[in-house]
């Protein structure tokens, strides 16, 4: 089960893309994915997943925009700067965890100070 800790524990572990490309473990991908979300790499290194509408913004991603790939029981996760993509292995279906933007010691001290917050 993919529980908070665990994605936080992958923002962690991965604050930055890897050096190259070719560093991803984008095997996973071909071999758990193919078959349900339709994966494909384009000639601009854009991961593709066709299992999500063109209108996402998670449809077409950069390679160098990927920090990792890892393997879950029943899910692969591609993590990115500010989001991780989770796609299913037995079914088409995937959801997207969203990191918000914590607040600063001083954001917080102003929102107190302000009155109309």
């Amino acid at each position: 089960m993919i529980t908070q800790k665990v994605i936080d524990q992958l923002y962690k572990t991965y604050r930055k893309p890897p050096a190259c490309a070719d560093d991803l473990d984008i095997g996973i991908l071909f071999e758990h994915l193919i078959l349900f979300h339709d994966i494909a790499i384009d000639d601009h290194a854009n991961l593709i997943i066709n299992s999500l509408p063109e209108s996402s913004p998670f449809h077409t991603i950069p390679l160098s925009h990927i920090h990792a790939i890892v393997e879950f029981e029943n899910k692969v996760a591609i993590v990115l700067h500010a989001s991780i993509i989770f796609l299913n292995k037995t079914d088409n279906r995937s959801h997207v965890h969203v990191r918000m933007p914590r607040q600063s010691i001083f954001d917080k001290i102003f929102s107190r100070m302000d009155p109309d917050a």
